[in-house]
């Protein structure tokens, strides 16, 4: 049964712009409920559970705040007392960074340290065994069985002379292949690994019987003998114009001296004739544009050259080639006033010979 008091908190939480139904009102109260006029409203009585439920809620979204806050800033005070110990602890050392990466390794001084003893092992080789009084001793100073050291030491000495001798024969100072060796025309020596023999074949070395054309291809055919072939070689005959031995088709570079190259040459010698005049310089040309290591020039002319001439001769030898003069003639010592041929030689680092064809042996 609802007593009065039931019914009017009834009607406070009804929407204060509608009236208190009737239904609402208890049957057994017998005294009628005074109504009062729409047009006011019903005052709104709080309720205490509902505030406390707001409260309730608004405490504990506060405490889930601050909780993480907390959290968060506990977090952030444990990664700084990290890396504030690890750079503590850091001593004094290098530290590369890498520019792509942005990488940063740091380097101490034990690290250094490693490093150094490793390259040490790596750059020092293992030590040999030693030798005592002829004996070969481990590393504990135990005797090893050996042969013979006195014909062990005998084959390294005679393996190392034919290494330096084969090394000698295959490659020059500046590079090149060729072994150095001596040769000589006239007995006007050269040394190198590159020879260029310059004949003369111009008319007057027919004259005489051809002595000066035949005793110049005779002394070539020697020289050329006495190459092997590590040595290359090439013949220039000249007159008013210039021939190489090529017996390969468009070959005109120098050739090593093998023993096929060697037998060609000395046909090709014996088949060259003479006629015409002589152009010096055009053969110089020729001869230095091959860049040899030494030049044989034999001719019957005088060299005729102005200084300006020996000044280009000098420029086109840009292989610093040394250049042999030799000259034949008739009588005693060339009177000729004309000492060019000697010039040449001398601002080459060459020799000058003048032969007296008539006294040449072996000719009638």
């Amino acid at each position: 049964m609802m007593n009065a008091s039931t019914n009017k908190k009834l009607c406070a939480v009804i929407r204060m712009d509608q009236r208190c139904p009737q239904s609402a009102v208890s049957t057994d109260y017998q005294r009628p409920i005074e109504m009062k006029s729409t047009n006011e409203r019903l005052p709104a009585e709080p309720s205490g559970i509902a505030a406390e439920s707001r409260w309730r809620h608004a405490w504990i979204l506060s405490l889930m705040l601050h909780a993480m806050l907390l959290a968060t800033l506990l977090a952030f005070l444990t990664e700084a007392a990290q890396h504030g110990t690890e750079e503590t602890g850091r001593t004094g050392g290098i530290v590369l960074v890498d520019i792509e990466s942005k990488a940063t390794t740091y380097i101490n001084e034990g690290d250094l340290a490693s490093a150094s003893t490793a390259m040490q092992l790596l750059s020092e080789p293992p030590a040999l065994p030693s030798f005592d009084h002829g004996r070969l001793l481990d590393d504990d100073g135990h005797s090893l069985p050996v042969a013979d050291l006195a014909s062990i030491s005998q084959k390294i000495v005679e393996g190392q002379l034919t290494s330096d001798k084969l090394t000698q024969s295959t490659t020059n100072a500046d590079g090149r292949v060729g072994g150095q060796v001596t040769t000589e025309v006239f007995g006007v020596k050269g040394t190198g690994s590159l020879f260029l023999y310059l004949l003369d074949r111009s008319a007057s070395m027919e004259g005489y019987e051809a002595r000066p054309l035949r005793a110049a291809k005779r002394q070539v055919i020697s020289s050329l003998n006495s190459l092997t072939e590590a040595q290359q070689f090439q013949l220039v005959f000249y007159n008013e114009t210039t021939k190489l031995f090529a017996p390969n088709i468009g070959s005109a570079s120098l050739l090593f001296a093998t023993d096929a190259n060697k037998s060609r040459a000395e046909r090709y010698l014996e088949s060259i004739r003479a006629d015409g005049g002589t152009d010096h310089l055009l053969a110089l040309k020729a001869a230095l544009a091959l860049g040899p290591d030494v030049i044989f020039m034999l001719t019957d002319a005088e060299g005729g050259f102005t200084a300006n001439e020996l000044n280009q001769i000098a420029n086109w030898n840009r292989s610093g080639a040394v250049i042999n003069a030799i000259q034949f003639g008739v009588g005693g010592e060339s009177i000729s006033s004309d000492r060019s041929l000697e010039t040449l030689a001398r601002q080459n680092r060459g020799q000058y010979l003048y032969i007296d064809i008539m006294t040449l042996s072996d000719f009638p």
